[in-house]
């Protein structure tokens, strides 16, 4: 009877054993991942291609430090903002009339973060 139940307690603490092990091993994966719901959303234009004045939309859920850019097809990079933006949506203005006609990308770069998406410039 009495090893019966030293059997039962070996069996009960290695199996506590395992468990602290397996949380021990996930969460030293879980180290440095990225939290996706600090991701800022990019939205697409509402018109393509644009020309004139063009309004860029994007959203943050906190806040933190933004790049806003647009590359030509030849990667020149222009940067339209780059500074604190706070949690919420952020509207930017791009008068397109000073560049050439062509395929462009703008986008957002943050610390965890660079989304962006193509659009075509018709003066």
């Amino acid at each position: 009877m009495t090893t019966k139940v030293i059997e039962v307690l070996f069996i009960t603490l290695g199996i506590l054993l395992i468990i602290i092990i397996y949380r021990l091993v996930l969460r030293r994966l879980s180290k440095g991942q990225v939290v996706h719901s600090d991701f800022c959303t990019l939205y697409s234009l509402e018109s393509n291609p644009v020309s004139g004045v063009v309004e860029f939309y994007f959203s943050t859920p906190i806040a933190q430090h933004v790049e806003f850019a647009i590359w030509n097809s030849t990667d020149n990079c222009k940067t339209l903002k780059n500074e604190m933006m706070a949690a919420g949506g952020h509207i930017i203005r791009f008068d397109t009339s000073e560049e050439p006609n062509g395929m462009y990308t703008f986008g957002i770069i943050t610390k965890e973060q660079k989304t962006v998406k193509k659009f075509e410039i018709k003066n």
